[in-house]
């Protein structure tokens, strides 16, 4: 059975905002959804949206039916301002600018300290009322395609109570690096228990690790949450073999030098931190306003390197119906610099 020492924070509370002004919001970035030191990408964005939410209340306009987030610094925990700029607002759709401001913020307006307070995070969002929106639907041929299938159906209440059926198991992370993935914490990741479906593509249902059902809002965060060794999966078959260990426990010469070796990449996976440069998504349903226990991931990387590497995600419900896709780009960096120091800025008063 799944167990969690970490105290789980409940999303709806991690992503609340505050009014300051006609177009200023103040959210707080929680330790919780870190990775390392720096608040996953996804979570952010999530709060950012939180805001154009609130902003566009009013209007009827709380789905973000697409958002496009780039992230020219990195984030802490702690205190945050959301500035919106309104792009156009019209009777179906409402296009925001939205920045996303830390470090030398003031109790007061303008709310930052322009030579000190740092644009962390840029996006546009287009929000509608996905509940009511309509228009021309038709059939694709993608649909009739193998990769438009779901994958096999777990038995989820044993998922739940074992962490395992036939098929899937709970992704899991060093203990050497409980402390740090922070963020992984908040999910149930269930994969493949042997090997990737389909080469180079990861698989998986999600739930959240705290019962609490997974809502519109939170889809940023869903397309921008991995497990631990989401590498594993998107490596090339042959790399992947040399991941994996042995399946046979009588070959004790090579399982010792596979563990050794499992061991070591276990060390330099946790070496590296992949930040997001860039995240894209477009919502194609909306969620029921209750939220849902699961949802199926597809993760597809078609390129790594030089340090960089694509990302496409499939979000789809039980039904296999699409709920979001995402297209993102993200860096492999030494970890190092997920905790560098920062130069020195004034002190959030907020």
């Amino acid at each position: 059975m799944t167990s969690n020492k970490w105290a789980f924070v409940p999303f709806a509370k991690a992503t609340q905002v505050v009014k300051l002004d006609s177009y200023t919001y103040r959210v707080n970035l929680n330790d919780s959804f870190c990775i390392g030191a720096v608040p996953n990408g996804g979570y952010t964005a999530s709060c950012m949206l939180a805001a154009a939410r609130a902003h566009l209340l009013s209007r009827g306009r709380t789905d973000a039916l697409t958002a496009h987030f780039e992230f020219p610094h990195r984030t802490t925990p702690g205190p945050a301002v959301v500035v919106v700029e309104e792009v156009k607002l019209s009777r179906k759709l409402s296009t925001l600018h939205l920045t996303l401001w830390q470090d030398g913020l003031l109790p007061h307006a303008p709310w930052i300290t322009p030579s000190v307070s740092r644009r962390a995070v840029l996006a546009y969002a287009t929000l509608a009322d996905l509940r009511t929106f309509t228009g021309v639907s038709l059939p694709t041929g993608y649909l009739t395609t193998p990769a438009a299938a779901l994958p096999p159906i777990p038995d989820f209440e044993t998922l739940k109570s074992k962490d395992a059926d036939d098929q899937w198991e709970q992704a899991k992370v060093p203990r050497s690096s409980h402390s740090v993935v922070r963020s992984l914490h908040n999910w149930c990741f269930y994969t493949p228990r042997h090997g990737p479906l389909t080469p180079g593509v990861l698989d998986m249902w999600i739930r959240s690790a705290g019962g609490e059902r997974i809502t519109q809002a939170a889809l940023p965060y869903v397309v921008d949450s991995f497990p631990f060794n989401l590498h594993s999966f998107l490596a090339a078959p042959e790399l992947r073999a040399l991941l994996e260990l042995p399946k046979d426990p009588d070959d004790e010469v090579r399982t010792k030098g596979v563990r050794a070796e499992a061991a070591k990449a276990d060390k330099q996976r946790a070496a590296l931190w992949f930040p997001t440069m860039v995240l894209n998504l477009e919502a194609k349903m909306a969620l029921p306003e209750e939220g849902v226990e699961w949802l199926n991931v597809r993760v597809i990387t078609k390129q790594i390197r030089d340090g960089r590497f694509d990302i496409e995600v499939l979000v789809r419900d039980l039904e296999g119906e699409m709920v979001a896709l995402s297209n993102q780009v993200a860096m492999i960096v030494e970890f190092g610099r997920n905790t560098a120091k920062k130069s020195s800025s004034a002190k959030a008063a907020l």
